[in-house]
């Protein structure tokens, strides 16, 4: 970890832009390719590529803007002027990623940086992060978490594992609230930090338990919530400055905190609603009681809230049907969400940034077949000037998308209890009748699928497979009963409802039932090894990528870093029989060819456990093959860990069940 300290502080020292020169927003003139003329010439590298403008924020002053492009096959940060002209890239370091970003004020941009750490003894690696404050104009940084002591020696005051903003302080540009925790213990303190000068100076200590601070309206850390063991914690600081211990209070096992409001002792939280998805409401601290319920939807759940920029408070709640959509409960936002959807119908839209100080907001619209396109609206003018879309290298074709790219269809699959779940049908253009199709399963497995823009799907389609997205029973945002009744389900009721889902294909006439294969990822790679394991005959093959092999091992590891028996008990596998619904304690009954890939420095699931599984599937003469991703980690955020799972999975999903 010392080690760790010293490479990092000698890379924030090291720190430069790599282009500093005239430059526009990117069109796709800029990346121009040879242009394919039907789904099935459009290049693999075309689908992998990653995103060449996202993320994108205004500047307070609505004069700059920064975003997420692709440089050589990696995430870099841009920042210039809203309206082209000189340029300045931020590279990500070695095995780093920039996660995320924000500006602090017009001069500084907040970096968020991401990477492996050994562990030492411990058998697990561990993920962290690290907050840097870049000038724009000078381009001086400064590692704001940087500890004050460290030396070589018996006492050494440790870099934070996870250093997290509390609060962007809306109204004092020049410092923030971030969380350090440099007694590795869990129990991060609070530190007001200057952004110019990295000075910075406690606010409030740790406490035992606390993992989340939170600040009221006036940017006082009133609140903390976390774990202690496996006991949730919260604990409350009174009008009077007394901190309360609520962690046995009724209110806190049925809600989860979302922030303070405008009102002293009034939080937003998020919890059940009388239709049993999870909803908004105002909850009074002191007396544990609900106020006001602030959004609720009959069908799913909500999803984020979306705070003012301006003031820091709730402006509004996203939510996922088939797409995401949004609902302002500031005017002035409302007004202008309701006009853009307006003009752009059939489309989705959303605002995803808007200016401190000027009527200006960033806008995406997009649609099932067009992961996106960017445009500034002018608030006062009513103007809309399109400045990026979101992948150049895809937005070639987006002119004309339904030329080129299928439209996920939404599907109700009937399972074997008389239930129906969700999910996303991406047929192959201009193709009819039965063929070779692929159901994928998500990972998590408390996420979901959407109707939006997938990579994937996209790419078997395009090249003749049709693909089925199920959110099965456990999946995230359709309700509370839903994803409860997929808990403690690995291999399970979960796995049942892809085999359903699966039958269900071949019931309508979709899929050709001697070529279907099961291919997924994290979660998905642990359903398609099961499902050739449960089902003898309905799959030709399987393929995980990152997947979950041996949930005995995967346990062992999660013992092993701060968080890891909370993550394992919201998974599901507290209690589950391990070596039953573990693909590696089943393999002799693996009835498929099976593909596995794993990325080298998978931070979730360490490669080692796939690479185990393959070698006793080769030992037990089942036909196999193993790829291994040198990066991208395990959410495959590289072009190159990307465009390695499109090419090897073509070419086994051509041999095995054909087009």
């Amino acid at each position: 970890m010392l080690q760790l300290f010293f490479r990092f502080q000698s890379y924030v020292m090291a720190l430069v832009t790599v282009a500093l020169g005239a430059a526009v927003l990117p069109s796709p003139a800029a990346f121009a390719e040879k242009l394919a003329t039907s789904p099935a010439q459009i290049a693999a590298k075309t689908f992998a590529s990653l995103p060449t403008f996202s993320n994108p924020k205004l500047s307070p002053n609505g004069e700059g803007v920064a975003y997420f492009t692709n440089i050589e096959g990696r995430r870099h940060l841009v920042f210039q002027h809203i309206s082209g002209g000189n340029v300045g890239v931020i590279p990500p370091w070695e095995e780093t990623e920039i996660v995320g970003f924000s500006w602090a004020n017009d001069d500084i941009l907040l970096l968020r940086y991401g990477f492996l750490v050994e562990r030492g003894a411990f058998r697990a690696d561990a993920y962290q992060t690290r907050i840097i404050s870049f000038n724009i104009h000078t381009q001086e940084n400064l590692w704001l978490g940087k500890p004050k002591k460290a030396r070589i020696g018996r006492t050494v005051q440790q870099a934070s594992q996870f250093e997290r903003i509390v609060d962007p302080l809306p109204n004092d540009p020049d410092h923030i609230l971030v969380q350090l925790d440099f007694e590795l213990d869990g129990t991060p303190a609070v530190y007001k930090i200057n952004v110019r000068s990295g000075k910075k100076s406690q606010e409030k200590g740790g406490s035992k338990g606390v993992q989340n601070w939170y600040t009221d309206h006036t940017s006082e850390v009133r609140f903390g919530t976390g774990y202690s063991g496996l006991k949730r914690v919260a604990k409350l600081k009174d009008a009077g400055g007394d901190w309360i211990d609520l962690t046995d209070t009724d209110w806190y096992d049925r809600y989860s905190v979302r922030g303070f409001s405008a009102e002293p002792n009034i939080i937003y939280v998020s919890g059940p609603t009388e239709f049993g998805t999870e909803g908004l409401f105002k909850l009074n601290l002191l007396s544990g009681e609900v106020t006001e319920q602030i959004f609720a939807h009959e069908t799913v759940d909500m999803d984020n809230i979306i705070e003012d920029p301006d003031t820091g408070q709730v402006a509004g709640v996203t939510y996922t049907e088939d797409v995401t959509r949004v609902t302002f409960y500031d005017p002035e936002q409302n007004i202008v969400q309701r006009s853009l959807e307006h003009a752009m119908k059939g489309q989705n839209v959303r605002v995803v940034s808007k200016a401190k100080s000027k009527p200006l907001y960033l806008v995406r619209v997009s649609g099932r077949n067009n992961p996106g396109d960017y445009f500034v609206y002018n608030r006062d003018t009513k103007r809309m000037d399109f400045i990026a879309s979101l992948n150049n290298h895809i937005g070639q074709y987006t002119e004309n998308p339904s030329d080129f790219f299928a439209s996920p269809e939404t599907v109700s699959i009937p399972v074997r209890d008389g239930s129906h779940i969700p999910g996303y049908l991406t047929r192959p253009l201009h193709k009819e009748g039965k063929g070779p199709t692929i159901l994928m399963p998500h990972g998590g497995p408390h996420v979901r699928d959407t109707a939006e823009w997938d990579f994937m799907a996209q790419f078997y389609a395009s090249r003749g497979y049709t693909v089925l997205q199920p959110n099965f029973r456990g999946s995230s945002g359709y309700g509370y009963k839903f994803e409860s009744e997929g808990r403690h389900q690995w291999g399970g009721l979960m796995q049942d409802d892809l085999t359903d889902a699966t039958n269900w294909l071949v019931e309508k006439g979709i899929a050709d039932p001697d070529r279907i294969c099961i291919l997924g990822s994290s979660y998905g790679g642990y359903a398609a090894l099961m499902g050739v394991i449960k089902e003898k005959s309905l799959y030709a093959c399987a393929i995980s990528i990152n997947g979950v092999p041996d949930l005995v091992r995967l346990k062992d590891n999660d013992r092993d870093f701060i968080g890891g028996r909370v993550w394992t008990k919201n998974m599901g596998l507290a209690d589950s029989s391990d070596k039953e619904v573990s693909p590696y304690h089943r393999a002799e009954e693996v009835s498929a060819a099976v593909l596995i890939m794993s990325s080298k420095d998978d931070e979730r699931v360490p490669y080692e456990h796939s690479k185990s599984m393959y070698k006793k599937l080769k030992k037990l003469k089942k036909e196999t093959r193993y790829v291994e991703i040198e990066d991208g980690g395990h959410h495959l955020r590289t072009e190159k860990a990307r465009l390695t799972i499109l090419k090897e999975t073509e070419k086994f999903l051509a041999k095995h069940i054909g087009r």
